[in-house]
This record gives structure tokens, sequence and C-alpha cells, in this order.
């Protein structure tokens, strides 16, 4: 018996137990305060996590000891992966409180490894700035400067562009130059790539990855060719390779027309036009993603200064353009930098193969052991050692390296790599290498360019799939293209006229142990013999050659990138550094600089099944059609596919069911569709497929036997709507809620003469949620007159919205897997307590026993009722989780539906000239007339015509259709808008926007698209005339003071078409009306 126990499962049953008591005991109103979930549960899985892979083992013991043993005399010995096994230790015990206390420590350590300021330069900085300290000094918000100054106040010109290289260590070498190896003796033996040989990379990272690698590398490093010692790019992470790093360079990408936006697809930077396409195509996407951005900030107008349609007068609308313009660059450069710090430093730790969202946080606020504040934002300045430092040459893919020997081919007219000089470097430069076209102009990779200065979308697809399904080559030594003997030749000769330090004098400088002999250095047999021949002393070992040539880490738990020991712990100083340094990734990384919603943009959800990072985002929002919603190419773009699968598949295989790992497949773009008749043959003619049935199979799916198919599925929920409707007193209950919840969430003003109350929060999204906890599926909410409840009035709205926004508004594959996690991870609780009222419904102890356990002290048995009459008419056969989960779904993922149509008519006759229809309203609903419902839903469709629950649906069609003047055929997707066919001037009139009560039938609102549950026709007369009845009858209702008194949205352009967005009050956007304050008479 002992040996079948299942102690795990023991664990986390009497953790949920207790989680399960502490959520019943909590108190009925939070006060404020964020609710701690299922915490001991939570607890439970982290430590049965900690057991499958173990932050900690006793054999790290010695690791630690030769650490704190030597760490002060000898140096760090970083073959024995100290550093590594603290960032698995980090990763794996993230909640913990020590595993931040150990981060702030590793931070501070990382930081420090470099000095701020600089303790010397290749020559004399400037001593002033090049540009004005602002464009206007009326503009309160802080923005970037082109060329990067003035980003520390007291050292304005520090990393500022056409500044020298700092130099970090100071050689002490007595060498002279002529005992140092002939640079091309020096590539030759042990840089060059043996012909015909290549070595995959074996952490399976992709050639994307280093295509991104060459975007953070030219953001910081460009060496001015007449004066190596000056760096002509700024010190920071500001995008210089897409904005430029002067005035000028701005001004060559910027339209200056109001809007913030560039020119479309361009960017400032000529020399990634000479590296393998990828890279271009990269940038491609942050010069879309700053349009999209600025277009955002430009529709949500978050303060209200912004004139759309745009102001006639050139210097508002100048002043309006800057603004937005570097707001816009504000946030996409803290993309950028979360796509350095998510997906680019969670490659090269090794966190997405183990699956882990954890990400060192450079950026944190943090205060020393003495009580100081940490430094943040005091600014930066490369240096010479890590110029050298990342030249990643052989990483360089097969592809890649072919693409590199063509480009050569042209450059060079097909001359031997091994004759090429610097001076045919020089002279082949200022022939092609200067742009002679405005950058509007600028290709790559034989591209064209559209009529509307666009890139083809296909083009730059093939370009990024082929990247991230190619294997990038390992770091080694000989592991360099020939074609590139060149340019190793220059950063050689380049690092001399530095007088750079030595391979063990960095080594040194960054508390590492030196090398002690070129075998320590590389155990490569050919390699140190090679080495010790040129240069005979291990302290003459040159730092770039001992960067790249240097043994290479295997990949394993806190290593993904394994490139040279060295390389791989000066990096992560670097990013720290490099981040931590500048004032717009940390003190002025703000909401009120960003706005509310850029700042939010920037974040990374670690729930988007990428394990953190947000390239993941920037591909499915710039290629929608190229990337579906799910797929691998979009959720791990810097691993090869393949091996991240057989990671997967051997780690975990559920997980790995999830993706799809086939290579996308390209979809036609979307038509629009907008005629009234032709979007109401959408919605009615089969042939136009919806995916609802499809997504609502999905979300109970998990939970359900393996017998319940989709079309038993929809079949058995109508079933269930049917019995719904049964019930006569619908109307009845709906009011009588509504009542109750209006007189609990009221707020009287301080003279007791006016009463406040947000009707959307507070009462009609809870409408439909304690219908269906209290009347249909017994589910444990917290309430006044159910205070032993589990769930909280708010938390259950927030999850059913997710679930209704999955199945009905899933209009962006950045969402999709979230929304379809958080909706199976639902509907397995709520169809977990019906599956239980059921099975006590069946039991003969029923008579004997109460069910409050289930549904948390309800008093009310209203939902045994309905239950049993659902299982008699589904039939007594029904396994009892199949029917849980068609009541679920013929309930649960409408309910915020129906409470959006319910918010729009009553925002739509809350205007000061509706009052006379209000009135009318509350007659009618006091009414016994046959007909007064009907009447009332006049009303309803007409304001629900002009503001639609949803702006338009998906559909795929079937066969060939004619829609129209549209031809659509087979497999093509059309999104259909309701905004604009209930808008259409041939059924509305020249003036659509009039309200118009007595519509004939041919001519009444599109309000219908295929949602059924709470929207259905039949349930939404006999309830929604009780709940406007209730509402409007409040004595001398009218909207809140200021903004508090209308639903805070915007409009934007979808598909061609209008559609309205909300801001919540955490300044998310939301397709959900989310909060509307409104006034009534004591």
């Amino acid at each position: 018996m002992l040996k079948n126990f299942n102690l795990a499962g023991f664990a986390t049953a009497i953790a949920q137990a207790l989680d399960y008591a502490d959520e019943s005991n909590a108190p009925l109103n939070r006060d404020g305060a964020r609710p701690k979930g299922a915490e001991r549960t939570e607890k439970v899985q982290d430590l049965q996590a900690l057991i499958r892979k173990p932050a900690f083992e006793l054999t790290d013991l010695p690791v630690y000891y030769d650490a704190i043993k030597d760490m002060a005399s000898v140096g760090l010995d970083d073959r024995e992966l100290l550093l590594e096994k603290v960032l698995v230790l980090m990763s794996r015990t993230a909640k913990d409180p020590m595993s931040m206390k150990i981060q702030q420590s590793v931070i501070n350590l990382l930081y420090n490894d470099l000095p701020h300021p600089p303790s010397g330069y290749l020559c004399l900085p400037p001593a002033t700035t090049t540009t004005r300290a602002a464009k206007n000094p009326s503009v309160k918000y802080a923005f970037r400067t082109a060329d990067g100054s003035n980003y520390n106040p007291l050292f304005p010109t520090m990393g500022m562009a056409g500044s020298p290289y700092a130099r970090s260590v100071p050689s002490s070498s007595v060498a002279p130059p002529s005992a140092l190896p002939d640079p091309g003796l020096v590539f030759d033996t042990l840089l060059r790539r043996e012909k015909d040989t290549f070595t995959e990379h074996p952490g399976g990272i992709s050639s994307l990855f280093f295509a991104f690698a060459d975007l953070v590398i030219h953001s910081i490093f460009d060496t001015n060719h007449s004066d190596w010692t000056i760096n002509n790019t700024s010190s920071y992470l500001d995008l210089s390779i897409l904005y430029g790093n002067s005035e000028k360079q701005l001004d060559s990408i910027r339209r200056k027309d109001g809007t913030g936006k560039l020119w479309d697809d361009v960017f400032a930077d000529n020399r990634l036009l000479f590296m393998p396409p990828a890279s271009c195509a990269i940038l491609v996407l942050l010069s879309r993603n700053h349009n999209y951005i600025a277009e955002k900030l430009l529709n949500i107008n978050e303060r209200g200064t912004f004139s759309n349609p745009l102001e006639e007068d050139w210097q508002a609308r100048k002043a309006q353009d800057d603004e937005i313009f570097e707001r816009t660059r504000l946030i996409n450069c803290g993309y950028f930098m979360q796509i350095i710090l998510g997906d680019y430093v969670g490659a090269i730790l090794g966190l997405v193969l183990d699956q882990s969202t954890w990400r060192l946080d450079p950026l944190m606020v943090m205060r020393e052991l003495s009580h100081e504040i940490a430094p943040r934002g005091e600014g930066n300045v490369v240096s010479l050692e890590f110029n050298l430092l990342y030249r990643w040459h052989a990483t360089l893919s097969k592809e890649d390296a072919t693409w590199t020997k063509d480009l050569f081919d042209k450059l060079f007219d097909k001359q031997d790599p091994n004759t090429i000089t610097i001076q045919d470097f020089k002279r082949a430069a200022h022939k092609y290498m200067i742009p002679t076209t405005s950058v509007k102009e600028w290709t790559f990779a034989n591209l064209k360019r559209g009529p509307d200065g666009r890139f083809n979308d296909d083009d730059l697809a093939r370009i990024l799939h082929n990247a991230t399904e190619t294997r990038a080559g390992a770091f080694q030594a000989r592991g360099t293209p020939e074609v590139l003997r060149i340019i190793e030749i220059m950063g050689i000769e380049q690092s001399r006229t530095w007088a750079t330090c030595s391979m063990n004098e960095f080594r040194k400088f960054l508390g590492l142990k030196p090398y002690k002999s070129f075998k320590e250095w590389n155990s490569d047999e050919k390699i140190h013999t090679a080495a010790a021949a040129l240069y005979r002393d291990i302290d003459n070992l040159e730092l770039h050659v001992g960067l790249q040539a240097e043994e290479a880490k295997k990949p394993g738990p806190g290593a993904g990138l394994c490139p040279g020991y060295t390389i791989s712990r000066a990096i992560l100083a670097d990013a720290v550094c490099l981040t931590r340094g500048d004032r717009f990734l940390t003190t002025e990384f703000t909401p009120y600089n960003l706005t509310s919603w850029g700042w939010q943009d920037c974040q990374y959800d670690k729930e988007d099944g990428s394990y953190g990072g947000l390239l993941t985002k920037l591909l499915f929002r710039t290629l929608p059609e190229h990337y579906p919603a799910g797929s691998a190419y979009a959720h791990f773009p810097f691993l090869d596919p393949k091996f991240m699968k057989a990671n997967l598949d051997e780690n975990d295989p559920a997980t790995a069911a999830k993706y799809t790992w086939s290579r996308p497949i390209s979809r036609s773009p979307t038509t629009p569709v907008e005629q009234y008749s032709a979007v109401k043959q959408v919605l009615s003619d089969r042939n136009f497929m919806s995916s609802y049935d499809e997504r609502l199979f999905k979300v109970v799916q998990p939970v359900a036997t393996p017998k319940l198919t989709q079309a038993a599925l929809t079949e058995g929920r109508s079933v269930v709507a049917n019995q719904i409707l049964t019930n006569a007193k619908l109307g009845e209950y709906f009011a009588a809620e509504t009542l109750n919840l209006i007189k609990s969430k009221t707020v009287t003003h301080a003279d007791k003469t006016v009463k406040y109350l947000d009707i959307v929060k507070d009462v009609i999204n809870l409408i439909p949620i304690r219908w269906i906890c209290e009347e249909v599926a017994g589910l444990p909410l917290k309430t006044t007159t159910n205070p032993k409840g589990r769930w909280y009035e708010d938390d259950a709205c927030a999850r059913f919205s997710e679930i209704a926004r999955y199945v009905y508004l899933n209009l962006d594959p950045v969402h999709d897997w979230r929304l379809r996690e958080s909706a199976q991870k639902t509907a397995s609780g709520v169809i977990d307590i019906i599956t239980a009222h059921l099975d006590h419904d069946d039991s003969i102890l029923k008579w004997f026993t109460a069910d409050n356990h289930n549904h948390g002290m309800i008093e009310s048995r209203n939902c045994h009722i309905f239950l049993e009459k659902v299982e008699k008419s589904l039939g007594k056969s029904q396994v009892n989780a199949d029917v849980a989960a068609k009541v679920f779904t013929a309930t649960v993922p409408s309910a915020a539906l129906y409470s959006q149509a319910v918010a729009h008519i009553v925002d739509f006759y809350l205007s000061e000239d509706k009052q006379s229809v209000r009135e009318e309203i509350v007659k009618l609903s006091a009414s016994k007339d046959k007909d007064a419902s009907s009447k009332i839903m006049t009303y309803a469709r007409e304001a629900l015509r002009l503001k639609p629950v949803v702006p338009g649906v998906y559909r795929t069609a079937g066969q060939d259709v004619i829609l129209g003047p549209l031809h659509i055929t087979s497999g093509e997707h059309v999104y259909a808008s309701l905004v604009e066919a209930n808008l259409d001037t041939n059924v509305f009139g020249a003036d659509p926007t009039a309200v118009k009560y007595n519509r004939s039938a041919d001519t009444t609102a599109i309000t219908e698209f295929g949602a059924q549950g709470l929207l259905d026709s039949k349930f939404f007369e006999a309830t929604v005339p009780a709940v406007l009845g209730s509402i409007f009858g409040l004595r001398n209702i009218r909207r809140g003071p200021g903004k508090s008194g209308v639903l805070t949205s915007f409009q934007e352009s979808w598909h061609g078409s209008p559609r309205t967005q909300y801001i919540s009050t955490s300044g998310a956007v939301t397709p959900w009306a989310d909060s509307l304050i409104i006034q009534y008479s004591n």
C-alpha cells in the first residue's frame, strides 16, 4: 500500500485544503489589499519543481569553498562554474527572499567590475556637448538626445557619440611590438575555420540570436575610421542603429507630420546593410514598432494634449510631433532593452532551455549594507576591451558565411581573401559603404520596397524564419570563416595601436584566476601548441586573440551561449553596466515619461509561453500573418526549433505538444468586410466558419473526458441554454440583484444629498457573475450573503473576462497563449466544482449530507435544482464532468460580453439629451404589458447599433463566395466589421449616426455575431429590460463628475475599420468597459 502512496499528490491535497480554509476565512472587504492567492499550494509546487530540478547539489560545496578561499588572492577559477551555479540557484529559488539578496549581491559585483566613471580614456574626452540640453525648455518630460549627451547631469559628455573609448585595464606588458607575431599568421594558425568544416552551436542557438547581437554591438561600437580612438556612436543602448547618433541622421528618418512617426521601414545606420540580412530584418521590425507605438500614443492621448486630426498650425504640429516622437523613442528603447535582458540574456544563461521565466534584473532599486542607495543611471562609457570582446565571427552559420563570401566577392571583385590588405579594405569601404541614396531607398538582401516604401512582409518573414531554423556556429579556436581574414587582421592591428592589455591582465581585472599556461587556456593540443609557438609566454597572449581562441564552455544549466570562459564572465558585467548606467532605463524609466500604456508595453509577460522576453511580441505584432499563435518560431526565435523541441520532448512533453514546431506558412492578408448586407451574409452563411466552438472545446478539453467531442459539446450547450430559458423569473432575479448591488456598492457624498456608484465595475460587471455562481453553477463567490465564499467578485469577473476574450475577442496572437492557459485553468476549477455538485446530487448521501464545501456556504440551492434539470435533459448516461463542461460553456464564456452590452447601452442613454428615453425605459420596465420588454429592446438595439458589443468578428470561408463586390476564395480569412455595417449609409440613411427608434425589420442593427449563452436573444430580452429599469430608475441619475463619468476609451483602425478599445483603471488597454461613475440623488 505504501509502495503506491503518492507523496506529492498528498502534499498538494493538504496544501489545497489549507488554502481553501484561508480563502474561505478571508475578510469580505480587502480594503484595497491584493489577494494572496493559493500560497501553500504554490510553495508545494515550487518544492516539487526543486526536487525535479535541484537548485543546489552537495557536490557544489567545494566550488563555493574555493571561491571564498581564492577570491581575495589568486582570483576565481571560472572553470569551476561558480557564477553559473549561483545563477541556477537564483533562478530556481526565484520566489525566496534569499534569492533576491543573492541577486542584489551579484548585480553589485557585476556593476562594480567596471569603474564608474572610467579611470582612463584613449584620449581626452570632449569638455562640452555638441547639442542643446533641451530642444524646448517648456517640455518637462525626459528625452534622449540624438548623440547621447546629457545623460549624466554632472558629466554631460559621458558616453556621448564622438567621445574616445575608455580604457579599463592599463597594460604593464614590456614586450615591444616587434615581439608580437604577424596578425595574418595569428589568424591562419589560431582563428581560421578549417576548410569544409563547421561545428554547430552545442547549445542550439540559432543564427537569429547573433543577428540580434549585431544590433546590440553596433548600437554601442562604431570606431572612427580616421581616428581609432574615437567611438562615433554613444555608449548607451539607445537604438542609435535605428535613430542615428546626430540630429542630421535623426531628421533623415522622421516624417515630422505631427504623428511622431518615422518613414516606413527606415533606419539610420548603413553599416547594417553589410551584415547578414536577418540583422536588417529585425531592425526593420523595430522601426515598425516605433510607428505602432507612435500611433498608439496619438490614439490613446493619455493626457489629452494631442490633436487628431492634426493641427494646421505648423508650430503646434511640430511640438506635438516632437513629443510623440521622443516618448515613442523612450518606449522603443525600453522595448529593445527588455529584448536584451529577457530574450538575449535569457538565451546566454540557458534560461529558456530550463523553462525559467526568472531574469537577472540589473535595473532594480536597492541599498547597500551601509543603507546607501546603490548607484543607477550615472552614465556609461564603453571600453576598448569590450570592443574586442564582441568579435564573434566564429559563430557565423554556414549560410551566413556563404552570404558574407558573396558580399566580399562583390566588394573586392572576387579577390582571394588571403591577399586582401588593409588598404584594399579602405578603398572598398569608400567605394561601396558610403550611402549615396536617401534612407527611404536603402535596401538589403536584394529586397524591393513597395510603392508605399515598405518591404514585403513575406520577404522579411522568410529571412527571419531561415535565421531561426539555421544553427549558428560554435565559439571555438579555428572557427572564423576564411573570408573574414582581413577583418580579424584589422582587429588585431587595432588592438595593438590601443596598447591593449593582455589576456591575463584582463582576467585579473575581472577578479578571475590568470592562466598559468597555454594548455590551461585551451586544452586542444593543436591550439595551445600553436599559441605557445607564436607568443612563447602565456602573459604575452593578446586579449583579442586570447578571447576568440579560448576554450569554450560546455552547455548546461546557467550556460546557454557557451563562449570562452572569459567572455562568458565579461558579457554579464557589460550587460549590467550598459543597462544600469543608463538613466533612461532606470531612474527615468517611468510611466510618466513613457505614458502608462507605453511603460506597460515594455514589460514582458511571463505567461506568454516564451519563458520571458519581448521578441515574441514584436514578431506577433509586426508580422501577424507569418507568425501564427503557438508557433515555436515566434516563442523561441533564438533557438533552433529542432533542438528546442528535442529538449522539451525530453523534459516536458505535455508542454511541447502545445507548440507548433513546423515552419510557419504565411496566410493571405485578412479581407475586411464592411457592407451591411455582406456582413449579415458572413454571419448567417455556414460557409463562413467561426472558431468559437473550437476554442470553447479547447478550453474544457483538459478537464473533460476523452469521450466528449466538439460536436457533442456544442449540442449539449444548446440543451443547457434551453433549460435556462424555462426559468420564468429570470427578469425578477436580475432586477433584484441589480438593486442589491446598487445598494451595497453606493458611496454617499459628505453632505448626504448625492450618492456615487461605479455602475460598470460594481454593478453591471457583477450581475451575470452572481447569477452564474448562485443560480447555475454553485460557485463559491464571496458576497455579503455568502461571506465564507472563496472567490472575490472582482477576481471572478477578471477570470471570466479572460475566457470571453480568448473565445470571442482573441484578435491578436500576442495574447493567445496566456488567454488560453488562463481560460483552461479557470474552466478546470469551475468544472471541478460543478462536477462535485453533480456527484453529490447523484449520491444517495445527498439526503443526509450538505454540499456546502463545494460552493462556500451559498444559501440558495437553486443551482442544484437547475443542474438536476440539465442532467435529465442530457440523459443519465452522461458523465458528470462532461455535463459540467456543457453547463460551463453555456454560461461562463459569455458573461463578460453580456456586461459589455449592458454597459454600452447604459453609457449611451446616460447622455443628457436622452433623459426622456431613460424615463420611458423605467416606465416600460414597470409595465405589465406583454410587449413592454420588446419595446425596451428597440432602445437597446439602437444603442448597440452605434456601440456594438464587439467591433467585428473573424470568419474563414469554407468555399468560394461572392460578397457584394468581393470575391472570397476558400480558406480566405475575413474580418466582418459590425461598426461599419451598422453605419452603412445605404441602409441607415445619409446620417447613419442619427438615433432612430422605430426602424423597420430590414434596417435593424446587427447585434448577434454567433456568441450564444447570455447573449442569446431570448435570454437577453428576458433580463436586460429589468436591469435597465433598475439602473435608470435611480432618482436624477447622471454621469459622475469630470472624466470619472465617461468610459475611458479610444478609437483605432483595425483592418481599416474603426474599433473602440478601453483603458482600465490600471492603465492597460482592454476590450472591456472598465469603470463608469454615476451620481444620483438621495
